[in-house]
């Protein structure tokens, strides 16, 4: 077993503690899931698992945020919303971006929640990636290269059948 896959059998199991509640802090390690998620909008562990450590990041946001009484029920409704997927919403990416710095974009409570509704107001889901096989979307993102382009549009024609009236004879 290589030292990869023992890292994500490490990480698999103390996020399936974090969602059984054995461990109740978020370490450095569950924050490092929160980040590759916010950079490649890729779910790479069980759902059901990462749903529990976005309710309680989504939680420690919110708390974050200075509030009314009014915003109480509304912040409910938003952990409940997240509640209700089966599957990682589409909007995932920008959902974790939020999470993770809700002071970034959002000055005020009621702001930050009426983003997260229309985030999380959504139906359709994407899929739950193997993080075995997700290792390299992380290292694309991680370390981009310069872009292959191999499309007929990118690539000049030579036979032209008529040149731009503004190019000249030495152009062609």
């Amino acid at each position: 077993m290589t030292s990869l896959e023992q890292q994500i059998l490490a990480t698999e199991e103390e996020l399936a503690g974090f969602a059984a509640g054995s461990v109740t802090c978020i370490s450095p390690t569950l924050e490092q899931v929160l980040l590759e998620m916010r950079q490649t909008g890729v779910p790479c562990y069980a759902w059901a698992h990462l749903k529990v450590l976005l309710l309680a990041k989504l939680q420690l946001a919110l708390d974050t945020m200075d509030g009314d009484a009014a915003s109480k029920s509304r912040r409910a409704s938003v952990t409940q919303l997240l509640q209700t997927f089966e599957s990682p919403p589409f909007t995932l990416q920008r959902l974790t971006e939020i999470i993770l710095e809700p002071h970034r974009s959002y000055r005020s409570l009621p702001k930050l929640l009426n983003a997260l509704e229309k985030l999380l107001a959504v139906s359709s889901t994407i899929q739950v990636v193997d993080p075995r096989t997700a290792q390299a979307i992380v290292q694309q993102f991680q370390n981009p290269g310069p872009l292959e382009i191999d499309s007929p549009i990118a690539r000049p024609i030579e036979d032209v059948a008529t040149r731009a009236p503004w190019i000249g004879e030495a152009a062609a």
